[in-house]
């Protein structure tokens, strides 16, 4: 049964029936009619109402509460990473050069003796993979992951390496050691958790004295604005004024903070970490037909930012209701997931012919003890 709550959107907002009926459009009657139940909008009308009321159309029908809970995102937890192994392999592809993470371990970093590496929240151990063969032989890797099945895929990619690794189930905040590193490191792990500042001070915390901490973050902001593909609209796809509210809400309700990686150099500070500096990652993805492995990286680029598919009408209303619990409009959560709709059908459309460059937009920051 339908349990209309508009006259209580009404009321909450202070409005009378006939400024609701001028706001959309309608007669003072028949707002008096929807609020009785004496006739209902046309469903088209819905997500208008719901829109200026900043609530789901579930909500305004009485099927969910009015007054819903904030839902925390998950991204900072273990469950969450259990079913994305192969999301992650396709972000870490193209993430980075190999020659410049050359130059700043020889000449930045000037690391010329084998030392011990913990790698935290190291997923299926691709910066190991990628910075272990690049310092000095002896050197020993130790990866830390809360989920299951990335140090299980970690161990596999491993096993015929050569490289001297460890890795450990456990959350880092829980990881009781009395063992210190010469180089902790950590890659996109801040980003996603809750109170990234306390994670970051505990990295610290498992360093030798001397020791190097090196944080790799994505600040959210410079990534929403690194996408051009080429025949699209770069103004629209650079449009995210609703994310920045959901940014916003993120970081007021559960301290999940977007732009941690600008902050990094500060909490590394006042972590008491000296000769504090920050750099660019300097990779810089850009596609084109007549490229060499051109499919193997559209098909990497499209799977690492879920446009493989359009979404249905279902999960375009769930994906709406997560967007307005985490600060958004109606109309900014409807004008996002029509963005990442029609990304995915001009995709789909020019298979084989798309042009695109893409900017990661992640901040290397590091310091010693």
């Amino acid at each position: 049964m339908i349990n209309f709550k508009l006259a209580e959107l009404r009321k909450k907002n202070n409005l009378t029936q006939q400024e609701l009926g001028d706001i959309l459009n309608v007669s003072y009657q028949t707002i008096s009619k929807w609020e009785n139940s004496i006739v209902f909008p046309d469903i088209t009308m819905l997500p208008q109402i719901s829109s200026y009321f900043g609530v789901s159309v579930d909500a305004l029908l009485g099927l969910v509460p009015l007054e819903e809970g904030y839902r925390p995102s998950n991204t900072g937890t273990a469950d969450y990473w259990e079913s994305r192994l192969e999301y992650l392999k396709h972000t870490r592809k193209t993430m980075w050069n190999e020659d410049y993470i050359r130059f700043l371990i020889r000449d930045v970093w000037n690391i010329d003796r084998p030392i011990s590496v913990l790698d935290c929240g190291c997923g299926f151990g691709s910066m190991g993979l990628l910075i272990m063969p690049l310092l000095p032989p002896g050197s020993k890797y130790t990866g830390i992951d809360f989920s299951n099945t990335m140090i299980s895929a970690a161990k596999d990619m491993f096993a015929h390496s050569g490289i001297d690794a460890t890795f450990i189930l456990s959350d880092i905040m829980a990881y009781d050691t009395s063992t210190k590193y010469d180089m902790v490191i950590s890659q996109a792990v801040l980003r996603h958790v809750d109170n990234g500042e306390t994670v970051l001070r505990r990295m610290a915390g498992f360093l030798k004295a001397g020791g190097l901490l090196v944080s790799m973050e994505c600040n959210r902001e410079f990534e929403a604005d690194g996408l051009y593909v080429q025949g699209m609209d770069y103004f629209k796809l650079c449009q995210h004024d609703g994310l920045k509210k959901m940014w916003k809400m993120e970081f007021e309700k559960q301290n999940r903070d977007y732009s941690i990686a600008m902050k990094i150099p500060h909490y590394m500070k006042l972590a008491g970490l000296k000769n504090i500096s920050c750099r660019m990652n300097d990779r810089v993805t850009f596609l084109d037909p007549e490229q060499e492995k051109y499919q193997e990286q559209l098909e990497c680029f499209i799977n690492s930012a879920h446009w493989n598919e359009e979404k249905t009408d279902q999960e375009l209303e769930e994906n709406i209701s997560y967007f307005m619990n985490h600060g958004m409009s109606r109309k900014e959560a409807e004008d996002y997931c029509r963005q990442q709709n029609g990304i995915v059908k001009y995709l789909k459309k020019n298979k084989g012919e798309v042009a695109l460059t893409k900017v990661g937009g992640v901040m290397i920051s590091y310091g010693w003890k």
